[in-house]
């Protein structure tokens, strides 16, 4: 039986959840940090943007700790036998290798680490997931792995 592939909606509005889920914990974070004022960008009063090089060495932690909560998460749920995050399994998809089998722990991290590469393209590598047969991102690209609609079991 041929598997089919996510496309691109239905994967981003999983990336969207994806977000839900994590945004209370990162906001805790935040708070820990006692960071007030946590932004990437800031304008003045005459409207003059100053970029992210500027941000506090406490900002720079809480992206540390923000990446490493998303690629724990990432990677532990995509080796677990359902094979997807809680949000994936919310929008009936999972990932896997190219034949459907479960990822090992070291591959789901490294696509998750892989996936900060994809974001960091500013998401064009997501869009490659319109453009493929089946309906790669970069990180799968990168990894070889790919996103299937179904459940797994187990």
């Amino acid at each position: 039986m041929e598997k089919s592939y996510a496309g691109f909606w239905v994967r981003f509005f999983a990336g969207l959840l994806d977000i839900v889920f994590l945004l209370p914990l990162f906001l805790v974070l935040i708070y820990i940090f006692g960071v007030s004022e946590y932004q990437m960008v800031k304008v003045d009063d005459e409207f003059h943007a100053y970029s992210y090089l500027g941000a506090s060495v406490k900002n720079r932690y809480i992206d540390f700790i923000s990446y490493a909560i998303s690629i724990c998460y990432l990677g532990y749920f995509l080796a677990t036998k359902k094979q997807a995050t809680l949000d994936k399994r919310l929008m009936g998809i999972y990932v896997g290798n190219p034949n459907g089998s479960r990822l090992s722990g070291v591959k789901s991290v490294v696509r998750a680490l892989a996936s900060i590469l994809t974001v960091f393209t500013l998401g064009l590598g997501f869009l490659l997931v319109v453009f493929t047969k089946e309906k790669t991102a970069l990180h799968d690209i990168i990894c070889n792995t790919r996103v299937f609609h179904g459940k797994k079991r187990g």
